[in-house]
């Protein structure tokens, strides 16, 4: 049936209509990390994190969103409620490679910061897991864990206990926020990725056996100190406030905070 030529008219003029009422007039383009300092840039942030505690002190005149996970951060970012995000840098790559031409990430870094295992004030475990650590870094253990998860060596594998290993000592409860690939993330129903592999090698060597607890990163210090868990370990940046808190280990990881932007 032909129709109207002023009813054709009055469809399309409908549709543009509903295309300019869906459209953002809030967002903020950033290309750049200057741009964040922007007046009515809308950061998200996972809530009590260093990137968090970043876009707070450094961009006041942004609106600062915090999301409880990171995945939530970055649906919010894909559906237009915020213009960019700051996290750590491998997790963003992560979520960059799935997310692969509708967010990228900024060439630089905002911060260079080290990753470190938190326990309560005071405790004796400290100096053991240093042991541990540098006997890991020695034998390759530790570069054998990152070149699996992050770097995709083609004859690296998953960390395995040596055989005839034994944990006489009993176990030690990890409170952890498995949201944070490639450093913890649920694969089905175990909790995989960095972290889970070091802590699993440091307590072979300790005579430890490893319970994962997974909780939100910003209950993380509070656990650790009442002792819910017997340490913090989560991809998480070792900095003065949390050394007021907290008692951490040498650093395992050399990181930085990252920003996510849409491709436009």
């Amino acid at each position: 049936m032909k129709r109207n030529p002023f009813y054709l008219l009055a469809v399309i003029t409908a549709i543009l209509f509903l295309a300019a009422c869906g459209k953002n007039n809030d967002a903020v383009e950033v290309n750049t990390l200057a741009d964040l300092a922007e007046s009515g840039v809308r950061i998200g942030v996972q809530l009590g994190t260093t990137g968090h505690d970043y876009a707070v002190n450094n961009f006041p005149q942004a609106t600062i969103i915090p999301y409880d996970q990171p995945a939530d951060a970055v649906l919010a970012l894909l559906a237009g409620d915020v213009d960019a995000l700051i996290m750590d840098s491998e997790p963003a790559r992560n979520f960059v490679d799935r997310n692969a031409g509708r967010i990228r990430q900024l060439d630089e870094l905002l911060t260079r910061e080290g990753y470190g295992i938190s326990f309560p004030l005071g405790s004796p475990y400290v100096a053991l897991f240093n042991q541990a650590l540098d006997t890991l870094r020695a034998n390759g253990t530790l570069y054998g864990i990152m070149d699996y998860w992050i770097h995709n060596e083609p004859n690296a594998s998953r960390y395995v206990s040596p055989p005839g290993t034994t944990h006489p000592n009993g176990t030690l409860i990890m409170g952890t926020s498995a949201g944070f690939e490639p450093f913890e993330f649920f694969e089905g129903t175990e909790i995989v990725g960095i972290d889970p592999d070091l802590a699993r090698a440091i307590g072979d060597l300790l005579g430890y056996s490893i319970t994962i607890m997974d909780m939100d990163f910003n209950g993380i210090i509070a656990a650790v100190q009442t002792g819910q868990v017997d340490f913090g370990m989560a991809g998480m940046t070792v900095n003065a406030e949390r050394r007021q808190q907290v008692d951490f280990t040498q650093e395992y990881f050399l990181s930085g905070q990252s920003v996510i932007v849409p491709v436009r």
